[in-house]
């Protein structure tokens, strides 16, 4: 198609390549060989065509590592002017969820690379999920930012037009001046799902006599190859190389440039203040708001308010190598992709939460070892850590750190096992998501229709059977969480759900509760006065329980005394849920392990009921690491897993979140009568010679 030069346009193709931190080594490599190395293969084919590309720091790093060559391919092309690299945060951090001086750390980070490995200046950025925020002008100017992409919506919303928006504009914050370009949305969706003429034909719809105009394509390098279905259309059905040889054809009339080329040859159109935002498909997963990302997970917002807290003790350390090292660290927990869940299994996938947790704790470490160079040492601290209202517990010593929430049940939101880096209490509770309405129309399994569609487009599951998983909690998954059940509860009726069977109401509820230290032991009691109901009648009960942390055995003694308080007999089963994450539940290096029994499956997404159980330990021969419970009155020990329903890339799936674990005690209380239970949880190391 050869289109007459009776008008003219610009093209600027960008491409944001990115790999979560913590994400598998496999999907590295497969995403390499899928996407990132034949789209350079093709552009060194066509020489007279450019592209900025962004590449966040966790893949530069591992492409670095593990593809030398590829890197100095590109290093050729940036040399040659054919490719213009764009910056941004290193780990790729919603900018606009981080503090600002941690903004223009990481910005800086990714200049100060790409300077030191392609030999060229920074004057663009890219915005994690393209998340915008008015006072990101500032911070990005003072890291030497000129300019960035964000989607045309962000300028539908204030007014403009669609050709209002095939032009850039200068913002500013606090007098800090920063250029945006609008990223078109029907390009998005154009490329690369439509036939390449469809595209040059709009590009030619829009073009001037004066070519005065600018269009932008903006999106994930990994549409060209690693998306469902991409591979075979846009390398197999040599679809990018015929929309690259269509961008050649028509060079007379449709000239493919840089951010930076365009704008040293034209001012800015104007100038524009822009409302927080995102691409329009993030704006429906958040609410309108990224942040709401924050109360729509409890368990996202905890991840973000410990980064916090330990970014508040990384200010007590002076400057030099420790802080150094724990602020990398911390960056690297900053990475967004397990802060959030849309079209990507993010917050659903437990190995990138833990990816987070042990970058967590990996810098908090560093901190404490400065802060506590003797062998023994205890932190206890009372404060609104998640910002709730509410005040939690925290409590530190040199194996394990513990967040306790009085006002969530009593419950324990996190348990770290800081010598392996890891967080033994990091589930996610099941909620209800947009899309499982979908999944009783797909329950064969199958794809709606064969047509090759944009990633926000795809329904699948990929198993026959998930609708049975659509299970949904009333109060948030965390440990140490106090449930009464009728006599004779079966486990069928607990895998149903915990709260269609419960009959107290503890779970969730806020304790009364005090914390302090002595004898260089941490100690918190808490108690509530709360019913159990059951067949019509009512018992008022109170559970007092207390936790005591001995950091020199590295063991948590948990004591329980359940009065009644009614006038007269309770007959019921008293239970006390511990939800913890090995991250695999089929994997045959981790499983259960209970002394003098034999169970049929051992694995941690096994289920299951045993009597008369005195200790209990979860294995993980993988990471070295295991838990084990003494009990000292023999227990009824119920197991099961907590798997979700998300949806990912390839379509909805089941992920293991956790191992439900409920040692249960039969309780026959007269009227005013108390129980008294204990028992003791140790995490330690694993000993190798296990089998």
């Amino acid at each position: 198609m050869d289109k007459e030069q009776t008008k003219s346009i610009k093209l600027i193709l960008v491409l944001h390549n990115h790999q979560p931190e913590g994400n598998l080594p496999e999907v590295f490599a497969r995403t390499y060989l899928s996407a990132y190395e034949p789209f350079i293969s093709e552009l060194e084919r066509f020489p007279s065509l450019k592209v900025v590309q962004h590449y966040s720091g966790i893949l530069f790093s591992w492409l670095l590592t593990n593809q030398p060559e590829f890197m100095a391919r590109l290093q050729q092309l940036v040399s040659r002017g054919q490719i213009e690299m764009m910056g941004g945060g290193f780990f790729e951090p919603i900018l606009a969820a981080i503090p600002d001086a941690d903004k223009v750390g990481q910005i800086e980070k990714q200049t100060r690379f790409i300077s030191e490995n392609f030999r060229v200046a920074v004057s663009g950025a890219w915005l994690a999920e393209r998340v915008w925020e008015p006072h990101l002008a500032q911070p990005l100017a003072e890291a030497g930012i000129s300019y960035t992409v964000l989607d045309d919506a962000h300028f539908r919303n204030v007014g403009f037009s669609e050709e209002d928006t095939l032009h850039y504009y200068l913002t500013e914050e606090g007098g800090k001046v920063l250029y945006i370009f609008p990223i078109n949305e029907k390009l998005r969706y154009l490329v690369p799902f439509a036939e390449p003429k469809e595209t040059i034909d709009y590009l030619y719809s829009m073009a001037t006599a004066e070519g005065e105009r600018v269009v932008v394509l903006a999106d994930d390098g990994e549409k060209f190859g690693s998306w469902p279905g991409t591979a075979e259309l846009v390398y197999g059905k040599q679809w990018l190389r015929r929309f690259f040889t269509l961008l050649e054809e028509n060079s007379h009339w449709l000239s493919v440039t840089t951010c930076a080329e365009f704008l040293k040859e034209r001012p800015p159109a104007g100038q524009v203040y822009l409302p927080a935002g995102s691409y329009r498909e993030m704006m429906e997963w958040s609410g309108g708001f990224w942040r709401n990302f924050f109360i729509r997970y409890p368990e996202s917002n905890q991840i973000h308010k410990r980064m916090l807290h330990v970014r508040e003790k990384l200010e007590l350390l002076p400057a030099g190598p420790q802080k150094e090292e724990a602020r990398e660290h911390l960056w690297a927990s900053q990475c967004n992709c397990a802060y959030w869940h849309g079209v990507f299994g993010g917050l659903y996938l437990n190995f990138l939460r833990s990816a987070l947790y042990s970058r967590i704790i990996a810098a908090e470490t560093v901190i404490d070892r400065f802060l506590h160079p003797q062998q023994s040492w205890l932190e206890m601290e009372k404060k609104d850590f998640d910002y709730d209202g509410a005040e939690e517990v925290l409590v530190s010593g040199p194996e394990l750190g513990f967040i306790l929430s009085p006002a969530q049940g009593g419950s324990l939101l996190e348990l770290d096992f800081k010598p392996l880096r890891f967080n033994l209490f990091d589930v996610l509770s099941r909620r209800r998501e947009a899309y499982h309405c979908n999944i009783f129309e797909l329950a064969d399994g199958q794809c709606n229709g064969s047509e090759i569609k944009t990633i926000h487009q795809i329904s699948r599951v990929k198993e026959a059977g998930l609708e049975r998983l659509l299970i949904y909690d009333n109060y948030r998954r965390a440990s140490l969480i106090d449930h009464f059940f009728p006599v004779g509860t079966s486990l069928e009726e607990l895998l149903c759900g915990l709260g269609t069977v419960e009959a107290g109401d503890f779970a969730g509820n806020p304790y009364l509760f005090q914390a302090g230290e002595a004898n260089g032991e941490a100690r918190v009691s808490l108690g509530r006065d709360g019913f159990v109901g059951m067949a019509g009648q009512v018992w008022p009960v109170r559970v007092e329980k207390k936790l005591t942390y001995l950091p020199q055995s590295g063991e948590i003694r948990y004591d329980y005394r359940l009065i009644n308080l009614g006038e007269s007999r309770l007959a019921v089963i008293f239970a006390v849920e511990f939800n913890i994450n090995l991250l695999a539940g089929q994997a045959p290096d981790r499983y259960y392990r209970v002394p003098g029994a034999e169970l049929n499956e051992n694995n941690l997404s096994s289920r299951g009921e045993l009597q008369q159980v005195e200790q209990i330990e979860l294995v993980d021969e993988w990471q070295g690491i295991f838990t084990q419970f003494n009990f000292a009155q023999p227990v009824k020990f119920w197991r099961m897993p907590l798997e979700t329903v998300s949806q990912s890339e390839d379509g909805m799936e089941r992920v293991y979140q956790g191992s439900t674990l409920l040692p249960a005690w039969q309780l026959g209380l007269q009227p005013g009568e108390a129980s008294l239970l204990s028992f003791v949880q140790k995490v330690s190391k694993l000993e190798r010679e296990v089998s």
